[in-house]
């Protein structure tokens, strides 16, 4: 493990699991927790992926976020927790030397106005994740839904032998691609229709094609959407999210099943305030967002 690559992941969520699980055969690699709790129990089981029924156990290391010595060791950060904790963890980021990468996987747009905060000098790369995961306990993830991370540039210049590392998984595939808002933009439409209105109606995704009215909602939703950010078939690539992944909940769904704080303003206030600026109404939206944000509160989240 000597030679390998030092590769951290920050948040233990579903998606730090599942990326620490792929990941962890190719790099000397630490998952970075909220919580000591967590990170022991990590050390002691491992992490159980459960793929298709199949469950296989990866032995990890595992500390608290708040080990800035551990943090600063690290040749890449993939940092994987939710958009509402970025800021949470920022004063940490920012004591990591600014020699080492940060790669940022997370749903929406909102933070992409903190990167600067990190540092001009910083090779920064934001991305998304095509996965479905979920989360059973402090060391159990589902893999619902296989796909690829996408990534791209946002500042700075990516050493070789990163690159060549972030490719070298094949049953886990990396993509860089070239413009950073194109990807981000992709998927923030996606998410930004599928997300709030399964949240709304507690559904799976599948269901929001077999429900006729819903089916109209969802379309009434994408047409909103294509005023303020336009991407390529986007109502094509909308459906088929949901046919692919028509028996599982979306994040936000299952956030507000368990009283979790959604990333709602991560999601849908970015597109919000968008519309805003150019002087147009996202009626549908902005309906489904006063909805959650108001859940949320009643839950005191």
């Amino acid at each position: 493990m000597g030679n390998q690559i030092k590769i951290g992941i920050i948040g233990a969520g579903a998606m730090g699991l599942l990326y620490a699980a792929n990941l962890a055969e190719k790099a000397d690699l630490t998952l970075f927790t909220r919580r000591e709790e967590q990170a022991n129990a990590l050390k002691q089981k491992g992490i159980s992926l459960i793929d298709n029924g199949t469950t296989k156990t990866i032995h990890i290391n595992a500390v608290v976020v708040t080990d800035t010595a551990a943090l600063s060791k690290q040749q890449l950060l993939i940092v994987a927790v939710k958009q509402y904790s970025l800021l949470e963890i920022l004063p940490l980021l920012q004591a990591v030397p600014v020699e080492t990468p940060m790669l940022f996987i997370q749903n929406g747009a909102g933070h992409l106005e903190n990167l600067p905060l990190l540092g001009e000098k910083r090779t920064i790369l934001v991305g998304i994740s095509e996965h479905g995961a979920g989360r059973e306990n402090d060391t159990t993830v589902v893999w619902r839904g296989h796909g690829r991370t996408k990534y791209s540039v946002y500042q700075g210049e990516l050493d070789v032998s990163l690159e060549d590392w972030l490719n070298s998984v094949p049953d886990f595939p990396v993509e860089q691609h070239v413009n950073y808002l194109e990807i981000i933009q992709g998927k923030l439409f996606i998410n930004a229709v599928i997300n709030p209105l399964t949240a709304v109606l507690g559904v799976r995704n599948g269901e929001l094609l077999e429900n006729p009215e819903w089916h109209k909602l969802l379309d009434l939703l994408v047409e909103e959407m294509e005023t303020v950010l336009p991407v390529q078939n986007g109502a094509l690539k909308v459906k088929e999210i949901c046919r692919v992944t028509a028996n599982n909940f979306s994040s936000m769904a299952l956030d507000k099943k368990y009283g979790r704080k959604t990333e709602i303003d991560g999601i849908v206030l970015p597109i919000l305030e968008k519309a805003e600026r150019e002087g147009k109404t996202l009626p549908t939206l902005r309906t489904l967002y006063h909805i959650i944000k108001g859940l949320e509160g009643e839950s005191n989240v």
